[in-house]
């Protein structure tokens, strides 16, 4: 049987820093071992993070920076579509992996010469938009989105719970959670942090780049009750800003910003809890199993002790009592209750960091993708849906 030929585009840099980009260079990498004439098309970037032989990187016609940013974004996109359509034409290419809503444009085009799409579907980010009062954004998201479904020859979900999102879809999705590269986290575990911990001895912290399901705040003021504990949030999010303006003064809260990935994890292996402060007042959080975030597998790779928000939408892998401990969101002062418990008793708090660690070559890329069917799905040109 003739090896299939694929590629994968995003509108977004070739960076492993990244959320959205890590995944799509990890899929891309274990796709590669399969099949040999894979390509990764991506938005030009200046610096030189990712070599690989079959990356092709569209540099912007127009500067998307400056004035008129979201005009010239969406001309970006265009100019994107275009260029990965021209691609496909002309090498023959089987199947395409996209992602995101602004994808549809290159989706219709490739339909109508017979490629096969696969999209990467992360939720209904029109949901996400409504919360946040962008109401008319958030009404063409979900027309997009549905015309997405409908014409995607395969939906790759990242969780149960997204897979809940589109249960007249069911028989089209694959499920590939959010991975992890086990050897970047440990050879991060070398102290380089340049942080200053103020001489505390207990640390629990927080690491990634947070949407608006994470609901940060529920860790600064959980630090008003737990003057002993220093709190240490890495990266920026939703209403960044005004959170740190607002508990920049306390003692015991540190935000560290965004840092280069290896020093991100190199903080990160020097708390002793984990925290995943998920808020029960988004709409995701209603969806079981709905949440795969990267960082929920960084910590458990690095073998931390995790306290998580008690909401539906929290990961099937995080078992109370095993490997983590719920407190309820919105509410701080449990938080904080739950943090000193378990500070309190140190052979939960080992026991919870050993589970952790031995579980965590289960959320490998190479694992997830072995294990999801993407892989003879495609070799199958997809005839057998499971």
């Amino acid at each position: 049987m003739a090896s299939k030929k694929g590629f994968i585009s995003m509108a977004t840099v070739p960076s492993y820093s990244v959320v959205q980009s890590s995944r799509a260079l990890h899929i891309f990498s274990e796709l590669s071992k399969e099949f040999q004439d894979m390509y990764l098309i991506m938005q030009h970037y200046e610096v030189n993070e990712v070599k690989l032989d079959n990356l092709i990187q569209v540099r912007p016609l127009i500067p998307i920076d400056g004035r008129f940013s979201l005009v010239k974004g969406m001309l970006y996109r265009l100019q994107l579509s275009l260029s990965a359509f021209w691609f496909a034409i002309r090498s023959h290419r089987d199947f395409a992996i996209l992602r995101g809503y602004d994808s549809i444009m290159l989706l219709i085009l490739l339909k109508l010469v017979g490629v096969r799409v696969y999209s990467d579907f992360h939720g209904k980010y029109d949901l996400e938009l409504s919360q946040r009062g962008k109401h008319l954004r958030s009404f063409f998201v979900k027309y997009i989105d549905m015309i997405t479904l409908k014409l995607s020859d395969r939906i790759i979900v990242v969780s149960e719970g997204i897979e809940a999102q589109i249960q007249e879809y069911k028989d089209k999705c694959i499920l590939i959670p959010n991975g992890i590269d086990v050897q970047k986290i440990d050879d991060a575990n070398t102290g380089i942090n340049t942080l200053d911990f103020k001489g505390y001895k207990k640390i629990v912290g927080f690491v990634g780049n947070w949407e608006s399901f994470m609901n940060v705040e529920d860790m600064c003021q959980a630090a008003a009750y737990t003057p002993e504990v220093l709190f240490v949030i890495v990266g920026e999010g939703f209403n960044a800003s005004a959170l740190m303006d607002k508990y920049r003064s306390y003692e015991n809260v540190l935000f560290a910003g965004r840092r280069p990935q290896k020093e991100a994890f190199s903080i990160m292996h020097m708390f002793d809890i984990c925290i995943l402060p998920y808020d029960k007042m988004d709409s995701h959080s209603k969806y079981p199993g709905f949440f795969s975030s990267r960082k929920t597998k960084e910590y458990i790779a690095a073998g931390k002790p995790i306290i998580v928000a008690d909401v539906i939408g929290k990961e099937s892998c995080l078992i109370p009592g095993h490997n983590c401990v719920l407190y309820e969101s919105r509410n701080p002062r449990d938080l904080a209750d739950k943090i000193s418990e378990l500070f309190n008793d140190t052979t939960l708090l080992a026991s919870m960091g050993l589970n952790n660690f031995e579980m965590r070559e289960h959320f490998t890329w190479d694992y997830l993708i072995q294990n999801s069917g993407i892989v003879e799905d495609l070799q199958n040109n997809g005839s057998s849906p499971e």
